[in-house]
């Protein structure tokens, strides 16, 4: 019988007690140890999360910079990407408990990374984490490196985590995002085929379409101003509630208005740095939404090009040779990694899709890295 009580220090060095425990060649662990760990890891996962709930926003009011966060994240799928997967966990240990809120996507890469080292406390550990930051169960269920785990998982915590989840989010700005995105969803899905809502040049909303996407936007800014800006740390991650987006530890509901509108960023620009610095909105979005919505092509500004997913065609390919330096200062002044370890992260997602649809039984170092916003955006039950 287990009593818990909460420790800051044992709960925030948890992993770092116990690993060498399990890692000890010399006195290996047996089923039953195993077994213990893993009780004690969820009594006192538990605990952390009902004792701290009401510390959250007192701990979000001492405005971490978040820049840093995004940056040492990073760092960590670098360290991925090249194999480097203990020097990742470590990293993604330290940063989780520097800040209070940790992005769900991270914990949800962290723990497939833990899962394919064979670490199981640790997976554990940043599952449990990213549940009490919105991350869907239906998510882990789905990807073969952490669903043997999520059955082996202790119900109440799950349970206990997802409510903190949802006592944290704003839910009336939620419900307000999913009705802006319900009228522009509305007017795409009802498009003729071969119909577009933009002229000529592709970018440029036609007349008839610009009053609805104006007010979108309008509203949009005056959310954000209001409670932040409505990704997932604000009105939590997309469970499938809509219809219309598939389940997954993001939200991309503000974006994709953004996106169709095509020219808000003089509008926006500044407002969502501020909410960059504050952890609302992700590198990727805010390098997403730039790229969409100046109202330019992105390759006439190499420098604030931020070249958010790789090149598909040769002007592209030919635009980020010639300014790779420029366009890798930008993504990382933004809190983004390289070009280079980004088409690395494309890679390896392609092939995870391939490994879990092949169901092969073998474990391999295929991660789901989330990094292509434009895979959210569809209902899917695969």
């Amino acid at each position: 019988i287990f009593r818990c009580q909460k420790s800051d220090i044992f709960v925030n060095n948890f992993p770092q007690i116990i690993i060498p425990m399990i890692l000890n060649e010399k006195h290996p662990v047996n089923t039953l140890t195993m077994n213990v760990l893993v009780r004690v890891l969820l009594c006192v996962f538990s605990t952390s999360v009902a004792s701290g709930q009401d510390e959250w926003k007192q701990s979000d009011v001492d405005a971490k910079n978040y820049l840093n966060y995004y940056q040492a994240v990073a760092n960590a799928e670098e360290d991925i990407v090249n194999g480097n997967y203990r020097d990742a966990i470590k990293r993604y240990q330290v940063l989780f408990e520097e800040y209070p809120y940790n992005n769900p996507i991270d914990c949800y890469i962290a723990a497939q990374v833990s899962s394919y080292m064979g670490d199981t406390v640790t997976c554990l550990h940043f599952i449990f984490k990213g549940v009490n930051f919105g991350l869907p169960v239906q998510t882990i269920n789905s990807n073969p490196h952490l669903a043997g785990h999520l059955k082996k998982a202790d119900k109440h915590t799950i349970e206990s985590c997802r409510s903190a989840y949802e006592k944290r989010i704003d839910a009336r700005a939620r419900a307000t995002m999913l009705s802006l995105i319900k009228r522009d969803q509305s007017v795409i899905h009802n498009l003729l085929p071969g119909e577009s809502i933009y002229g000529p040049d592709g970018y440029t909303l036609k007349d008839i379409y610009r009053p609805l996407w104006d007010s979108l936007v309008r509203e949009v800014i005056m959310l954000t101003q209001s409670s932040g800006f409505p990704a997932q740390k604000i009105i939590g991650t997309q469970n499938g509630e809509d219809s219309l987006f598939r389940a997954g530890p993001n939200s991309v509901f503000a974006v994709y208005i953004f996106i169709h509108h095509g020219r808000a960023w003089k509008q926006v620009g500044a407002m969502l740095w501020q909410e960059l610095l504050k952890g609302n909105i992700t590198p990727q979005m805010y390098g997403v939404i730039y790229e969409s919505s100046n109202g330019k092509s992105a390759y006439n500004d190499s420098v604030h090009y931020f070249a958010s997913r790789p090149c598909q065609d040769n002007q592209c390919k030919k635009a980020v040779k010639r300014n790779i330096d420029a366009i890798n200062k930008a993504r990382w002044d933004i809190g983004l990694g390289s070009y280079e370890v980004m088409q690395k992260k494309f890679k390896s997602r392609a092939l995870y899709y391939k490994w879990r649809k092949e169901r092969t039984g073998k474990n391999e170092p295929f991660f789901d890295f989330q990094c292509d916003l434009s895979f959210q955006g569809k209902q899917t039950h695969s």
